[in-house]
């Protein structure tokens, strides 16, 4: 119930935004002369991730719960054509929590990345608002160790099974809103450049939920998990605009 409140809460404010973006368009101030160019930046947040399942299979054998939250941090980039149409692409490592057993942990990681597309529907003195669909994938890994075991380079060749890595992954999409500031720091006849600071808040969609493999042979009885989820990021980079002739 949790879980479907939120991602109510979630869609609605992502249409609510979208509206008062379009509302604010008409008041637009849009460039006399078209411009192009690129934005460079580093992102970080946080994301949401249904591992419920997950979380369930863990604590039925003995271990502790995964966190659902995970900090977000990587990088992206994307160009601006005819002041209006956003095309990238970006990618981000989630770092997560620990699960603890009686004798072992799991340990987790995860990874996002996406082509985008958008549009700006509202410019005004270097502030832009943009809705944003991403597609791509990601993939999440489950390491298995023991807790307090300490070995040498060789214990490891004469016995590697003290431990496994589990996968799984797969399709995702990416709807969100963004809003970013452009600060102009000088400008000449052919362009010019500055910085940008913008955030994004959104969902990610998974179509189908992932299963689990272990060194590519797929396990049987493995619970399904979706990487689907709020997602907030705060990026900041910079970049620069050339005027078209």
């Amino acid at each position: 119930m949790v879980g479907k409140s939120r991602t109510a809460v979630v869609i609605t404010a992502i249409a609510a935004f979208i509206l008062f973006a379009a509302v604010s368009s008409g008041q637009e101030e849009v460039p006399k002369v078209k411009e192009q160019g690129g934005m460079g930046y580093s992102l970080f947040g946080n994301s949401s991730i249904d591992i419920e399942n997950l979380n369930a299979k863990l604590e039925s054998n003995g271990y502790t719960k995964l966190s659902d939250s995970y900090f977000c941090v990587g990088g992206g980039g994307h160009s601006i054509i005819n002041n209006r149409w956003i095309i990238g692409g970006e990618a981000c490592s989630l770092l997560g929590d620990d699960a603890t057993g009686t004798k072992y942990k799991a340990s987790t990681y995860m990874y996002q990345g996406f082509a985008n597309l958008g549009y700006i529907v509202f410019a005004k003195k270097g502030l832009s608002v943009y809705p944003l669909i991403g597609l791509g994938g990601g993939s999440m890994k489950l390491t298995f160790s023991e807790k307090t075991a300490s070995y040498s380079f060789d214990d490891v060749l004469k016995d590697p099974k003290r431990g496994a890595t589990l996968t799984s992954g797969g399709f995702l999409i990416n709807l969100a809103l963004g809003m970013d500031y452009y600060l102009k720091m000088g400008e000449n006849e052919e362009g010019h450049g500055g910085f940008l600071l913008g955030v994004r808040a959104g969902y990610t969609l998974a179509p189908s939920k992932g299963g689990w493999d272990m060194y590519s042979n797929e396990l049987s009885d493995a619970p399904e998990i979706s990487m689907t989820g709020f997602f907030i990021r705060i990026i900041f980079g910079g970049g620069g605009f050339e005027k078209e002739d």
